[in-house]
């Protein structure tokens, strides 16, 4: 028998953190949700000693005098203890009923599967939530609140914290080492911010990045006074990350190699001078031939010089606009960490200096600050489970794969109804008012 109350947002948290809980079920991540009203839940064995806790956030239904309901993330606790998940589950029907809430949605923090391999415990929790009442929604894409499949990258906490690092980098693939050095050498640094360090100006640049990358890849942008009040409500939990080219790092090491070629060239010619001397006054016909294919190779060699040195030119031509300008910033991105663990919430990059490679850069800067911090996990966040090299989002989860971290299906998304007609009319509505919002948001 357990006894289920609203407690005060200290007992939440300690508990979510102390038991390795997730970010979003804390006071921290609710009182960003402005547009929605909180209520912290806990659970209490008959001893007196908390086992459960749950951030429950609510928002009026348009037009109608009911609230809807979202856990996200799932309350916390050990899902292995049916009785404690059954029985609070008839606390939270009750608390709804009284609170004019409709309905509520829960995605617990669960996989299911693992890189393609069936978790039996999440499977018997999906297959308990279910049997419970929950609705069950599971999706490939990004249809529910939160993503259903994310990559998370888990360190071995035996190792000393330098091997640890070494063995998590030694493990990314080929492409995903060979661009984070690209970006090292194009001459791009990351710089890092929290609420003590943070300015207007690089909140501004944060998002004006975003609305670039919003544009792009056609996503509605979040407001720029969101994401000032997560680097300040959910301190010091909250970092900013922000990538920046430097023009003269770049151009020093593309010169180096521009005037390696131009010096390897003239090597070269001079020795095809020497070689035609030397074919001038040959008589051996075995020896003519061994010169004649030694200055084949030689001509070859300028050749391949010769566009090496067009290209570095080229390059040099394609920053010159960069030469005055002292801050450049090309991505950004926003890192939670808690309970044990660190997240990439949000991303953003330039339409410029792609080809610096910046946001491989920022996520292994992200992933060595995770281990700095003393994490076990690093959570990539949402990728597509259509894996169909066809579909539109397969690009974001070819990148994030590339780090090698574990392709993780949670085990979706839960609806526990109150009131069936409220919740058939907004399930049916809400996609069509998302469709409205968007275009609307797009003629702006």
């Amino acid at each position: 028998m357990y006894n289920f109350k609203e407690i005060e947002k200290k007992q939440l948290n300690d508990f979510n953190n102390d038991a390795k809980g997730h970010i979003f079920q804390t006071s921290y991540w609710a009182d960003v949700k402005k547009e929605w009203k909180a209520k912290f839940l806990g659970g209490y064995n008959q001893k007196g000693e908390i086992v459960l806790t749950s951030v429950l956030i609510l928002r009026k239904i348009p037009y109608m005098n009911q609230y809807m309901g979202y856990i996200p993330r799932g309350f916390h606790c050990d899902y292995r203890d049916k009785t404690l998940v059954e029985e609070f589950t008839k606390f939270m029907r009750d608390y709804a009923k009284k609170n004019k809430i409709a309905f509520i949605s829960v995605d617990p923090d669960i996989h299911i599967n693992e890189n393609e391999k069936l978790v039996q415990f999440g499977n018997e929790v999906k297959d308990m939530l279910i049997h419970m009442g929950y609705n069950h929604k599971n999706t490939k894409n990004f249809e529910n609140i939160q993503p259903n499949f994310v990559f998370r990258l888990n360190f071995d906490m035996e190792k000393e914290l330098e091997e640890r690092k070494k063995s998590i980098f030694g493990d990314f693939s080929k492409k995903t080492k060979y661009n984070i050095k690209v970006a090292e050498n194009r001459g791009l640094t990351v710089d890092v911010y929290d609420k003590d360090n943070i300015t207007e100006e690089i909140i501004d640049r944060f998002h004006e990045i975003m609305v670039i990358t919003g544009q792009r890849d056609n996503f509605i942008t979040r407001p720029r006074s969101y994401f000032k009040d997560m680097i300040e409500k959910i301190a010091p939990f909250c970092r900013m990350y922000m990538v920046k080219y430097n023009y003269d790092l770049d151009y020093d090491r593309i010169k180096g190699k521009l005037d390696g070629q131009e010096k390897n060239k003239e090597r070269l010619e001079k020795r095809k001078n020497d070689t035609r001397a030397m074919l001038k006054n040959e008589k051996d016909e075995e020896k003519i031939e061994k010169h004649n294919k030694k200055l084949s190779d030689i001509e070859k060699r300028i050749a391949d010089s010769e566009r090496q040195i067009v290209s570095f030119k080229e390059r040099i031509d394609s920053i010159a606009a960069y030469k005055d300008k002292r801050e450049v910033y090309v991505a950004g991105a926003i890192y939670l960490y808690y309970g044990g663990k660190g997240w990439y919430l949000y991303g953003a990059s330039h339409n410029e200096l792609r080809d610096t490679m910046p946001n491989y850069l920022m996520q292994w800067k992200m992933i060595e600050d995770t281990l700095d911090l003393d994490c076990y996990m690093y959570d990539f966040r949402g990728v597509s489970g259509d894996l169909n090299p066809d579909n539109p989002l397969y690009g974001l989860y070819k990148f994030k794969k590339g780090f090698n971290g574990d392709f993780v299906e949670f085990v979706g998304e839960f609806d526990l109804v109150i009131n069936s007609f409220v919740y058939s009319m907004f399930r049916f509505a809400l996609p069509k008012f998302k469709k409205i919002r968007s275009k609307l948001k797009k003629k702006k």
